[in-house]
């Protein structure tokens, strides 16, 4: 299964996923920036851009989850996906490929998802970025809606959202 963890940048994607990682030690992660940031020091330089416009990333993207997900029950897969053309291409590809893809978008009302991003620690070079992206989300937030559940993570700890998810993983694996 490819449980895939959509949402806002700054939503808590990485910590559901670290966290999703240390319940079940079976399951591995496929982190598809790496990719894009490979693309952005070598394409990237000559034609910049979003690596996500790039055919070949999402080619790339369908390729290495592909191949990863063979070697594990679960895969866990964080990483926004805000056009609709580009998700129906890389899950739908995914899902051709014979895998079972469990899309699950992450989400927290506006007011709060911009709290999260001005007070990140983490990483507070990524803040302004995020700030600009989130609009991209909020409009494309009804779409996401349709490829699969919505975990809100607003008033929940980061465990409460990764058992969340897990539930929703669970009731896929027994078809319920």
């Amino acid at each position: 299964m490819i449980l895939w963890l959509n949402g806002p940048f700054g939503v808590g994607k990485s910590t559901c996923t670290r966290l999703l990682l240390q319940h079940d030690p079976q399951a591995r992660q496929y982190n598809p920036e790496r990719l894009g940031w490979l693309l952005q020091r070598t394409v990237g330089l000559v034609r910049p851009g979003d690596f996500q416009d790039r055919p070949v990333w999402r080619r790339g993207v369908v390729h290495g989850a592909h191949r990863a997900a063979r070697r594990t029950p679960t895969l866990v897969v964080p990483m926004t996906l805000v056009r609709a053309d580009y998700a129906d291409e890389i899950l739908g590809g995914l899902r051709a490929a014979g895998h079972e893809v469990v899309h699950v978008t992450l989400h927290a009302p506006h007011e709060t998802l911009v709290a999260r991003i001005e007070n990140d620690t983490d990483d507070p070079g990524a803040r302004n970025w995020r700030l600009a992206q989130a609009s991209r989300y909020f409009e494309a937030a009804d779409r996401l809606a349709t490829l699969g559940p919505r975990v809100d993570t607003e008033n929940r700890t980061a465990q409460e959202v990764a058992a969340a998810v897990l539930a929703v993983r669970d009731a896929r694996a027994t078809g319920a």
